[in-house]
């Protein structure tokens, strides 16, 4: 019996051994998506009537994307959400034409303000015509990427 043990644990150990590790395999690596966010500014209270307006149009919301010195960066404008964050865990995904951002969990501050929120895309993804962002706790939101900067204005 102790015989049978001892091979019994012995052959699993040989399977662990070389079992296909997929999540380290290049065809993770090659899909996976570094993105980076980030808030800047801190503005009045815009009133209400502004986002439902811009939520009530037919047409998309704009996002600017910049390139700086080959470092591209996508810019939501004055959204009203958190002062910033901590720890914070996205789901990012391309498909197509859309670039997708799902922030799943973070830390957020107490506070709440409107403000620019950035996000550093990689390069691959500079080609895009869609953004579709998901801050945390809220629904998804589409925008039409076009080139920055963006308008100056409330």
């Amino acid at each position: 019996m102790k015989r049978m043990l001892v091979w019994a644990a012995a052959l699993s150990l040989a399977l662990i051994a070389c079992e296909d590790d997929s999540s380290s395999g290049p065809s993770e690596q090659s899909s996976a998506r570094e993105v980076s966010m980030s808030f800047k500014g801190c503005y009045e209270n815009l009133s209400k009537k502004v986002s439902l307006l811009k939520e009530s149009s037919e047409d998309l919301p704009l996002a600017y994307l910049y390139n700086e010195n080959g470092q591209y960066r996508l810019m939501i404008p004055k959204m009203d959400d958190y002062c910033g964050f901590d720890k914070v865990m996205m789901d990012v995904e391309r498909s197509g034409d859309t670039l997708r951002i799902d922030v799943t969990a973070m830390i957020p501050t107490a506070c709440k303000c409107v403000s620019d929120h950035w996000f550093d895309i990689e390069a691959r993804d500079a080609d895009i015509k869609y953004f579709a962002h998901a801050p945390y706790n809220k629904k998804e939101t589409v925008y039409e990427v076009v080139p920055g900067p963006a308008p100056e204005g409330p």
